[in-house]
């Protein structure tokens, strides 16, 4: 195997415990950010961010939501309320990434 799998190492939720309960849990909230941002840099399998994504970053409020009646599937509707309080404004999330995504790529 190559990568973090590696350095992983497996405990029961009764040597945690133990760990914590001794004061060596393995959290090092001491370090400093710089020391942070330098081992994320070090690492391979750390996620970039993709070129230009400071462009997508959105300042200031939302323009207020106006309210409507739409008409959808059932089988949306209830994959969209299982996913609990606010599936309202998912649902206005995944329209928003659909509009930017064809607003992107037809006025380029």
């Amino acid at each position: 195997m190559t990568g973090k799998s590696e350095n992983t190492t497996s405990y029961s939720a009764e040597q945690l415990e133990a760990f914590r309960g001794r004061g060596e849990d393995k959290t090092d909230l001491s370090m400093s950010h710089e020391e942070a941002m330098r081992r994320r840099h070090a690492d391979a399998e750390a996620p970039r961010p993709y070129a230009g994504w400071e462009e997508t970053i959105t300042v200031g409020l939302p323009e207020p939501k106006e309210q409507i009646t739409l008409r959808l599937d059932r089988d949306m509707i209830r994959w969209f309320r299982a996913r609990g309080k606010g599936y309202q404004t998912l649902i206005n999330a995944v329209l928003r990434g659909y509009y930017e995504h064809e607003h992107r790529h037809k006025n380029p």
